[in-house]
Formats: structure tokens, sequence, C-alpha cells
């Protein structure tokens, strides 16, 4: 009667033991992440050239030399709608961060298509264009404006590709709506 009395004891306690276990890989996996084959996640969000007088204009969303940073976890989509309100042309490509902007930025942006077309010549007041790319390589990266001399006088802004965060995020919260889709 006791052995029985001691195996059953012992099977409770190897229940609860496994119980735990299981609770404590489930905990692991939630903590690392979506699982493998998930479906990939589409952050998307304005960007406005000149959107304010602030800077002489030469801002996105009303912000400047790197005041902005959008940050998305790395390997997401991301689909940036940008449109053009200021009286002189402006483009918008994404470069490896600098704290010292040339006066032409390259013509190569860091992630395939993440760069607007006429680049270098600027798209028109009120003109709007979409740009989507796979930020795939983590890093802080900087939004500029790619006609010449406009980088240069503060039109820049900051993006950082985390692998450590799990959603994106703006600062300051104001700058930008950021909308999360499964791709």
């Amino acid at each position: 009667m006791r052995i029985r009395a001691a195996k059953d004891v012992h099977r409770r306690w190897l229940g609860v033991a496994l119980g735990v276990g299981l609770v404590l890989v489930s905990a692991a996996a939630l903590a690392v992440g979506p699982a493998p084959g998930a479906a990939p996640q589409t952050a998307k969000f304005v960007i406005v050239a000149a959107k304010t007088p602030a800077d002489g204009g030469y801002n996105f969303n009303g912000y400047s030399r790197g005041a902005m940073t959008v940050t998305v976890p790395v390997g997401w989509h991301l689909t940036i709608e940008f449109q053009n309100n200021g009286p002189l042309t402006h483009s918008l490509e994404v470069l490896p961060y600098t704290p010292t902007q040339p006066g032409a930025p390259p013509a190569t942006p860091v992630f395939s298509g993440a760069a607007t077309k006429n680049l270098q010549a600027g798209l028109p007041k009120g003109a709007k264009t979409t740009i989507s790319f796979t930020a795939d390589k983590p890093g802080t990266y900087e939004f500029a404006c790619g006609v010449p001399g406009h980088a240069a006088a503060g039109m820049w802004d900051k993006l950082v590709v985390s692998a450590k965060a799990k959603q994106p995020s703006v600062t300051p919260a104001s700058a930008t709506k950021i909308t999360t889709l499964a791709r």
C-alpha cells in the first residue's frame, strides 16, 4: 500500500513538473517572436516633405536633422507614402546613417526599392508616390532627401531596424501614424 501511495505521489509530482516545463517552454517560444514561417509583417506610414516651414522647409513631417526616428523590427516590409508639400522639389531615400551629410547623397539606397524615382531632380509640389522595401538588415539608417544640398541643409531623419523591437514605433509619437498589417 505504501509503495502504491508513493508511486501516486511520484506521478502527481511528475505531472506537475511536466506541466510547469511546458508552460516555461511556451513562454520562451513567445518571447523569441513569431514562429518560423509566420506571415511577415508590414508597417505603413506617411512621410511628408516640407510639411511645416521648420528648418526652412527642409524637413520630413516637420522634423529635421534626425529629430524623428522610426524604429521597425528587422525583416519587416515597409510601405511609405511620400508626398511633397513644399515649393521646392524633394525626394526620399534610405541611406546608411552618417552624422555629417554630404552635399549630394549617394543614388543607391541601402535597401532595394527604398528610394523615390527622380531622386536628384525630386518630385514637384503636390506630388505623391509610394515606396516599398524589406528592412532586412539591422542597423541605424536615415531617411534623406536626394536632391543635392537638401540633406546637408538638414532634410534627414532616422530609421532604426532593430533585432529587439517587436512592433514598429516612432519618436516623437506624434510624427506619423504607423499602421501594421500581415503580408
